[in-house]
């Protein structure tokens, strides 16, 4: 027994420690999955949230109120027995029939003294439902972190995706959006030394005061990549006017009139 005592003392203590850490667990991983909601603009499934809950509460009041009429029902029906068993005294009667001493004999026997009920006190038994509620809170630790993983991990995979990029599988057009000559020319030059692969050296049909790198649709991260090592800050979809001189490349560098006399 003192065995018994000091395993359910230690097991009591992995139980608590365990559930601590589900608990915190699930607390960042709640706390992450509002913060997801709130960046999505997710207000119609709150909405939702709140009609589940309160419709949740309707039901557990139903089932309360459920619950009550059967035991005011159970009680008027004992009331009723009890003057039904009374009357038959007076009258000399037996207090019940052969049916209700029937129907009570077998109601006792329903839950017989080795039931499981009576089992679940066994030390073999505590044994076992505690491995398996530690097994239950340990699948549950690993997809709580396998989520919370995938989840917080998703900018880290994209900038890895980016980094192992090659330059020279970037293909870059040079636009020169000024009154400038050769200046595409020479931030082509540059293109190239950076190891992009240059693609066309033209002009834009308008002017532009100030630089701009655009891209083609998919091609997002590869034009920031191509703006950070030019040093250029702005960064846009492809418009349809640099996309037809810039034939078919996957970002586009239009150089404006502040990037004028810093070639090179």
């Amino acid at each position: 027994m003192e065995l018994l005592k000091e395993i359910g003392a230690y097991a009591g203590l992995v139980a608590f420690l365990g559930l601590a850490v589900l608990a915190l667990l699930s607390f960042a991983q709640g706390r992450d999955i509002r913060r997801l909601r709130e960046w999505a603009g997710s207000a119609p499934e709150r909405d939702n949230e709140r009609k589940e809950a309160t419709s949740a509460a309707a039901q557990e009041r139903a089932e309360e109120m459920r619950k009550l009429e059967e035991a005011r029902e159970a009680e008027r029906n004992a009331t009723e027995q009890r003057e039904q068993r009374r009357e038959r005294r007076e009258a000399g009667l037996p207090e019940m029939t052969r049916s209700e001493r029937l129907r009570e004999r077998f109601g006792r026997h329903e839950a017989p003294a080795g039931g499981i009920g009576s089992r679940l006190g066994e030390p073999r038994y505590l044994a076992t439902i505690f491995v398996a509620l530690i097994l239950v809170a340990g699948v549950v630790v690993f997809a709580v972190s396998q989520s919370g993983d995938s989840g917080g991990g998703g900018g880290k995979a994209v900038k890895r995706t980016s980094q192992a990029l090659k330059p020279s599988e970037i293909e870059v057009a040079v636009l020169n959006g000024t009154a400038v000559d050769g200046l595409a020319g020479s931030y082509g030059d540059m293109v190239e030394r950076r190891g992009f692969q240059l693609g066309a050296v033209t002009n834009s049909r308008s002017s532009f005061s100030e630089s701009v790198v655009m891209f083609e649709p998919g091609e997002g991260r590869e034009a920031h990549r191509v703006a950070d090592s030019l040093e250029i800050s702005r960064v846009q979809p492809i418009t349809s006017e640099i996309a037809s001189v810039a034939a078919g490349a996957q970002v586009a560098v239009v150089i404006g009139e502040d990037n004028a006399s810093s070639a090179g």
